[in-house]
């Protein structure tokens, strides 16, 4: 009696033919943006046994592939490409390690349709910041804030050296991952690194209008204004108005949102001058014994609350959802 393979067998054997193919899979989606989707990357087998260009490619990574049906997608990832080669290593961004191209299916069920394009990168065990201040009470510790803040703006200076602005950092752009007790950069065994170049340009001004808004956003779980603004249009907020900042913050952390949201551009600090701010100093092991901020005497110095809505990435391809900003 010959017995049928069942609908598993079937697609656990397509899938490793599959890997020894193209020398790796797509694994669980993690997130969709407007023109890529981000997905866990399976690279295939012992390293000895892999296609050459996956040989020194740790067996789990995450990749960003172009959407299918998105050529202007597939321009802003080549973009993006471009810029994490131009810029090299550096461990306050996202690890790059290569691209590769693949095809999506044509409507007729083939193998060859439109070429798509994908980028590699280590993997982000933590998510991103902005999962990362939902999973907890809705905002940071200030010495976790302050830790993650100094990561952020190391990594902006050297952005900001090799001749680039990110352009679009905010909390759903900055991603952490797992580092060791012996990384300076880092607290409770995450650091945060800057991802997402599709938006970076070449320029001389080295402000960036979103790290800002994400300092505000680890310290209070509110942002001031709304997440989809542009770099340009947060710039003009900035320059027009003054966000709240509770007066519940240490006096070491409302001293720095002030120097962050100073009107004048001019006046306005880079990334490197915040550094020398003693709230982006290197943080002291008994800092992180700190006390939480008092609670009960903030309720009328909380910001509008925005309520959350939680969508099938699916159906809905946002970058990333608008975040619960309400206090426990």
């Amino acid at each position: 009696m010959i017995m049928k393979k069942s609908g598993r067998e079937k697609e656990e054997k397509s899938l490793l033919k599959r890997i020894q193919r193209w020398g790796w899979m797509r694994g669980s989606l993690l997130g969709v943006g407007t023109h890529g989707s981000v997905f866990e990357a399976i690279i295939h087998g012992k390293t000895d046994s892999r296609p050459l260009q996956f040989k020194d490619y740790p067996s789990l990574l995450i990749v960003k592939s172009a959407n299918s049906d998105s050529y202007y997608g597939e321009l802003i990832i080549e973009k993006e490409e471009f810029v994490y080669t131009s810029l090299g290593s550096n461990p306050h961004i996202l690890k790059f390690y290569g691209d590769d191209y693949t095809f999506s299916k044509d409507h007729d069920g083939g193998n060859y349709g439109r070429v798509r394009y994908n980028l590699f990168f280590e993997n982000a065990l933590g998510g991103s910041l902005s999962d990362f201040i939902k999973r907890t009470r809705g905002w940071l510790r200030e010495s976790q804030a302050r830790a993650h803040t100094r990561s952020i703006l190391k990594g902006l200076e050297f952005i900001h050296q090799k001749g680039f602005v990110h352009c679009d950092i905010k909390p759903s752009n900055i991603l952490l991952v797992h580092c060791d007790d012996n990384n300076p950069h880092g607290v409770d065994g995450s650091v945060a690194k800057i991802a997402d170049f599709g938006l970076s340009k070449r320029i001389n001004d080295d402000s960036e209008s979103g790290n800002k808004v994400t300092v505000l956003k680890m310290l209070t779980g509110n942002l001031p204004w709304d997440e989809n603004l542009g770099e340009e249009e947060l710039y003009n907020k900035i320059s027009t108005e003054s966000p709240f900042i509770p007066s519940y913050l240490t006096p070491i952390a409302k001293d720095f949102l002030l120097e962050c949201f100073t009107r004048d551009p001019n006046q306005r600090p880079s990334a490197q001058m915040l550094l020398d701010h003693p709230f982006a100093m290197k943080i002291k092991e008994e800092d992180f014994e700190e006390e939480d901020p008092e609670e009960e005497d903030s309720e009328e110095e909380d910001l509008e609350e925005e309520d959350p809505k939680e969508k099938d990435p699916e159906e809905d391809p946002e970058e990333d959802p608008k975040e619960d900003s309400k206090k426990s």
